[in-house]
């Protein structure tokens, strides 16, 4: 059953058709147990996004960190002079440095990736929610009309 399905159900219930029902309740339930688990994916699966983009994002900036004093100690002859560097060593270091930094700019871009994966997932936990908030309104307004009428009919 999609979304607008159940949502359409929930209105086209009326105290009548509950009336008929074994439990009259049972429809409302099962259409609100729905939204709950959807909700529930949705926090689920947001939360895993956000976590993930924080540790690329961490991730990152480690290897920044790390990588921003290699290159530095490299061009510095002096200093690659006392590592006792050979210049076939100091170039091979830096390409390694020179690939590590193309990495890195692939990790940034797949973190960034994962942020926008963070940010539609949390639109759609909004939604799910909004959604699911209106339909236990629908729900317990449906509820207190049944009851009004049975307090007229008393």
């Amino acid at each position: 059953m999609s979304d607008k399905e159940r949502g359409r159900a929930l209105l086209e219930l009326d105290a009548r058709t509950l009336a008929g029902a074994a439990d009259p309740r049972e429809p409302v339930l099962k259409i609100l147990d729905s939204d709950r688990r959807r909700v529930w994916w949705w926090s689920a699966i947001t939360i895993a996004f956000w976590i993930a983009a924080l540790l690329m994002v961490l991730w990152m900036l480690v290897a920044l960190g790390l990588l921003m004093p290699f290159e530095a100690h490299l061009r510095d002859p002096a200093q690659a002079a006392s590592a006792s560097m050979t210049p076939e060593m100091r170039a091979d270091a830096e390409l390694k440095a020179h690939i590590m930094s193309r990495m890195i700019t692939l990790g940034i871009t797949l973190s960034i990736g994962v942020l926008a994966l963070a940010a539609g997932s949390t639109v759609f936990l909004v939604l799910a929610s909004r959604r699911a908030t209106l339909r236990q309104i629908n729900a317990s307004l449906l509820e207190i009309s049944a009851q009004l009428k049975q307090l007229r009919g008393k």
